[in-house]
C-alpha cells in the first residue's frame, strides 16, 4: 500500500510554463482523502518551489534543492546540508579554467558572480535556467538573484546549500565533471544538458526522502517516486513501491524507473497516481 507520493517538479509535476494542471492538482488533493502523504521533491529553492504550489492551493513539505533542505507546509525548516566553504573553494579553483557561469543557492536566496550582460544573454539564450525560461521573462528572473564577487560570497554569514555550474557547450560539462567526482563528499547531477548541479553527498533527493520517510515511520515499500532528470535518479534508483518515469525523462531515468507515465504536457503526474493508487484495480491489488 502507498502512503507516500514524492514527485519532482520541473519536467514533472509542473507543465512547461511552469504551472500545477487541474488534473494534477485533483490527484494530489484525492490522495489526501485517502490520507496518503505527497511530498514535492525538487532542485529549487523553498521559494520558487512554493510559489506554483500556493497558486494552485496545494500545501505539502518540500523537499528541495536536490535534498540539501526540506521544509514542512508551514515553511519550517526540518533538515539542512550546507556545502562547506573549502568544498567550494575547491569546486572553484577546479572550474576557473572553463567559461562556466554559477547559480548559488543560499538560505538568503540565489547569487550569481556573473556580470549582468553575460547572465542576461545566458538565460535569453535558453543556457542558463532554461527549464524555467516559458514561465519566467529575464527581469522576473534577474530579481531573484544577487549579483556578487566570489570573495563576498565566501566571506557572507549564511549557508550556501547547493552550486550549479552553467555552460551552453554538454561536452565542456562532461570534461568538466570528470574533474569534480574526483571531490570527496560532492554530489555531482543534472537537470539539463546545459548544467551541472553540486551538492554535499548528504543532500541528494533519494538520501533526504528517506529520511523524511522514515521519520514519518513510512516503510519505502509505501512510496510511490516520479521524476525526469538526472537530479532524480538518486530516489527513482532506490528499492520504492513504485519508480516512475516520465514520458519526456532522460534516457537514464527511464532505464532506471520501473515504469513510465505521459509527458509533464499531458498530466503525467495525475496519470501515475490514478493507474497505481487511485483506481479500482489499484485498489484491489
Amino acid at each position: 500500500m502507498i502512503r507516500l507520493v514524492a514527485s519532482d517538479m520541473d519536467g514533472t509535476l509542473l507543465n512547461p510554463w511552469g504551472k500545477i494542471s487541474p488534473l494534477n492538482v485533483a490527484a494530489i488533493r484525492a490522495l489526501r482523502r485517502k490520507n496518503i502523504d505527497f511530498v514535492v521533491c525538487t532542485g529549487r529553492g523553498f521559494a520558487d518551489a512554493s510559489s506554483p504550489l500556493k497558486e494552485a492551493g496545494i500545501s505539502c513539505d518540500i523537499i528541495c534543492m536536490n535534498g540539501a533542505a526540506v521544509f514542512d507546509s508551514s515553511g519550517k525548516q526540518l533538515r539542512k546540508q550546507p556545502m562547506s566553504r573549502n568544498q567550494i573553494r575547491r569546486i572553484l579553483d577546479i572550474c576557473r579554467s572553463f567559461p562556466v557561469l554559477y547559480d548559488f543557492m543560499t538560505e538568503n536566496g540565489s547569487y550569481t558572480t556573473s556580470d549582468v550582460k553575460t547572465f542576461r544573454k545566458s538565460f535569453e539564450d535558453g543556457i542558463f535556467l532554461p527549464m524555467v525560461s516559458k514561465e519566467h521573462s529575464y527581469e522576473t528572473i534577474a530579481r531573484r538573484f544577487q549579483f556578487t564577487t566570489e570573495e563576498a560570497l565566501l566571506n557572507s554569514p549564511f549557508d550556501i546549500y547547493k552550486m550549479s555550474v552553467v555552460h551552453e557547450n554538454p561536452e565542456v560539462l562532461k570534461h568538466l565533471r570528470l574533474f569534480l567526482e574526483q571531490e570527496d563528499a560532492l554530489s555531482v547531477a543534472s537537470s539539463d544538458s546545459s548544467n551541472l548541479e553540486l551538492t554535499h553527498t548528504g543532500a541528494q533527493k533519494g538520501t533526504a526522502l528517506l529520511e523524511y520517510a522514515q521519520n514519518a515511520g513510512i516503510h519505502p515499500r509505501e512510496i510511490l517516486a516520479i521524476g525526469d532528470s538526472e537530479n532524480d535518479l538518486s530516489m527513482l534508483k532506490l528499492p520504492l513501491g513504485y519508480t516512475v518515469a516520465m514520458e519526456n525523462a532522460s534516457e537514464a531515468v527511464k532505464r532506471k524507473a520501473r515504469l513510465m507515465t505521459r509527458s509533464n504536457h499531458a498530466d503525467g503526474v495525475a496519470a501515475a497516481i490514478e493507474a497505481l493508487i487511485l483506481s479500482e484495480a489499484a485498489a484491489a491489488g
